[in-house]
Parts: C-alpha cells; sequence; structure tokens
C-alpha cells in the first residue's frame, strides 16, 4: 500500500486504458466491463469511507476518482514513477486530475488475514491518503506515515460495523514493533507491519476516540520541517490528548523490544522471517 507524490498532471481521458466505463458516484471508477460488480462493490466501499472521513476530520472531502485495473492492464495504469508498481498493490497517485486510487483487479497474496475486512480496509487506507494529502505533508518515519492511514481506516469500519477484531485475531505475530520495522523488508514483513500498526489504531480509537485523528492530521499539514523519530511521537502523543504518552509507552506494538533484536543477544539462531 503506497503513495505518489507531486507529478506533472495528465488528463484524465489520457490515463484510462482503453474501453473502460465510469461508475459514476462521490468517488468515480473507471474499470472494465467484465469488473463491473467489482467496481459497485469498490464504490460502496469508497462512498462509506468518503463520507465518514469529512466527518471524522471536519474537512472538505478532496476531488479524486478510482481506477479499477484489469490484471492485463496494470502496466498502462497512470503512476509517477518509470516503472509499475508489482502487480496487486493499490496505490494513490497525483499524476492525474483529478488524484487517482489506483486499486488491482486481485490484491497481491502478500494482503493477510484474507477476510471480509480485506478489501475495506485496502480502499479506505487509500482513501486517507488522499485526505491527507490535499495539503503538502514533510517526511516523517515509515510508521508515522503508515500509522495515519491505518487508523483512519480502522475508524470507518468502526463506523460501519465492520468487525476488526476477527480480522486482526487471525493476523500472525509480527516478530518486531512499528519502531524497530526495516523499511526494505519482504512482503509479508510489510504486511505484518501494517497489521500491527492496524491494531494500534484500533486500539487508539478504543481508548482516546476519533477525535484524535482531526488533531493528527492537522498537526501533520501544520509541519514544515521533516519529522524525525523523537518529533513523531511527540505529534502522536499530542493528538491523542491526555495520558496520551503513557499510553503509548505501554502499548507493546509501539515500544516492546524488537523479538528479532532478541533472538540474535541470546545466540538462539537466525532472525525471524
Amino acid at each position: 500500500m503506497g503513495r505518489d507524490g507531486s507529478a506533472v498532471e495528465i488528463p484524465e481521458s489520457a490515463t484510462a486504458p482503453v474501453g473502460y466505463e465510469r461508475l459514476d458516484g462521490d468517488v468515480p471508477v473507471l474499470h472494465p466491463p467484465r469488473l463491473s460488480e467489482r467496481a459497485r462493490e469498490v464504490q460502496g466501499r469508497l462512498t462509506q469511507g468518503y463520507g465518514a472521513l469529512a466527518e471524522i476530520l471536519a474537512v472538505e472531502p478532496p476531488e479524486l476518482r478510482a481506477m479499477l485495473i484489469a490484471a492485463e492492464d496494470w502496466n498502462r495504469a497512470p503512476r509517477e514513477n518509470e516503472h509499475p508498481y508489482p502487480p496487486g498493490l493499490p496505490y494513490f497517485t497525483r499524476s492525474t486530475h483529478p488524484p487517482t486510487l489506483v486499486l488491482p483487479e486481485t490484491l497481491s497474496p502478500a494482503f493477510r488475514p484474507r477476510t471480509e475486512a480485506t478489501l475495506p480496509l485496502t480502499v479506505w487506507h487509500e482513501l486517507a491518503h488522499a485526505f491527507l494529502l490535499q495539503r503538502e505533508v514533510v517526511r516523517t518515519p515509515a510508521w508515522l506515515r503508515e500509522f495515519v492511514p491505518q487508523a483512519a481506516a480502522a475508524a470507518v469500519a468502526r463506523r460501519v460495523g465492520l468487525p476488526l477484531e476477527d480480522h486482526l485475531s487471525r493476523a500472525e505475530d509480527a516478530g518486531f514493533t512499528i519502531r524497530g520495522f526495516e523499511e526494505l523488508a519482504s512482503a509479508g514483513d510489510q504486511m505484518s507491519f501494517q497489521n500491527l500498526l492496524l491494531r494500534l489504531g484500533a486500539a487508539a480509537l478504543e481508548e482516546f476516540g476519533e477525535g484524535f485523528l482531526k488533531r493528527l492530521f492537522r498537526a501533520l499539514w501544520e509541519e514544515d520541517r521533516i519529522v524525525d523519530e523523537e518529533r513523531a511521537e511527540e505529534l502522536l502523543a499530542g493528538a491523542l490528548g491526555s495520558g496520551g504518552r503513557r499510553w503509548l509507552e505501554s502499548r507493546p506494538e509501539f515500544q516492546g523490544e524488537n523479538m528479532r533484536n532478541t533472538i540474535s543477544k541470546n545466540g538462539q539462531g537466525a532472525e525471524i522471517s
């Protein structure tokens, strides 16, 4: 799950593969005719997230569209980079006008666990990137950059009654914490990282309510310098409010020792993968 930075805008008509149809709505969905049923499912989730995030964040929703890409058209999806993303990985790009959520026909096998919540959480994650990137955002550590959309997706799930507990109960143990995660990691570890962030976001919502998301978005919009680890923790703790720092320090996803480092120190064998 990713996002792209600013780029030269490309007209909408120049970026849709030939023969794609348009499903109108709050977030229009471009799709090949054979994926019309999937497109309606995706648009339903987009509509839920679009309205919920606008209310939670108290902002005007961004103008954007979604593109449901057939497997055979993946290399023609809009993007900034010369080379396409790996197949099956959704992303948000500002290379078009309006910006586009690019969604694959089938999610990569790396997306685990596979439950009824997997697709909607993925859609809302990318939608949250679009909301955040209505304004320029400085670079932050990976854990904060990805915590924001995961927590936002969890907030939408709570509003629509999606069973997050069941989904998270099926996630495998990561073997590391969000602050011990290395960005150049395997696809499986990347997914474990996202699941840790989702669990932390769901727990924060339970403890502090939705209001911290609005405060966190605004704090990130107001930052004008690159955010380091210390500042990232300050921003999140401040957004959580009273008791936020103590709560973060109590969470195993956030402060617990990296299990891989523990194994290395104890001399018990190779790293967990």
